[in-house]
């Protein structure tokens, strides 16, 4: 597992902290740190996960991996892209559906505030806020789907299909007697 470094320092300046500061919030020396982005040292995972918190990015990131935009989960919503609006590019907007809705499997997070948070940050006009409006639509409804499914299989309740009658199956006599 190999931390790359050099993301490792960009990130750390686009949220304009010192080495030392950073250090602090992972409650390790600055040479610690200043080893790590200098590739002398690796950290442990444990302070990767951290880092990725601090850093507001994915440990796949701050590993060097490069990942598609739909299968990045982000957790500040400031960070989406929304110029693929513009391009027409099915997959990406089918992407940008699927991270959104993996955002909405959180129930407290309002549908409403994501839209308005992202039409702040990206400065979209009225027909990207149609398209906006179609694909929060349907990730809400999936991501709607997907939870009811896990409260479903967390009830430890059986599934039965239209035609059984309580805990019986049918049997083709009573079958002809269902309207």
């Amino acid at each position: 597992m190999a931390l790359s470094n050099t993301v490792l320092k960009e990130l750390r300046k686009e949220k304009k902290l010192t080495q030392t500061e950073l250090a602090s919030k992972l409650d390790i020396s600055q040479k610690s740190y200043s080893n790590w982005e200098s590739g002398k040292a690796e950290p442990t995972l444990d302070n990767i996960i951290k880092l990725a918190n601090i850093l507001d990015t994915t440990t796949d990131e701050l590993l060097g991996r490069k990942v598609n935009f739909g299968d990045r989960i982000l957790t500040k919503k400031n960070k989406y892209d929304l110029s693929i609006l513009k391009e027409s590019n099915t997959q990406s907007l089918y992407d940008l559906k699927m991270t959104l809705a993996f955002e909405l499997l959180d129930e407290s997070l309002n549908t409403e505030i994501l839209k308005k948070t992202l039409i702040e940050k990206n400065k979209i006009n009225k027909d990207e806020e149609l398209i906006l409006d179609t694909i929060l639509a349907e990730a809400k409804e999936f991501a709607d789907d997907v939870n009811e499914f896990y409260k479903f299989k967390k009830s430890n309740k059986k599934f039965k299909w239209p035609w059984q009658k309580n805990n019986n199956n049918l049997t083709t006599k009573d079958s002809n007697n269902i309207k």
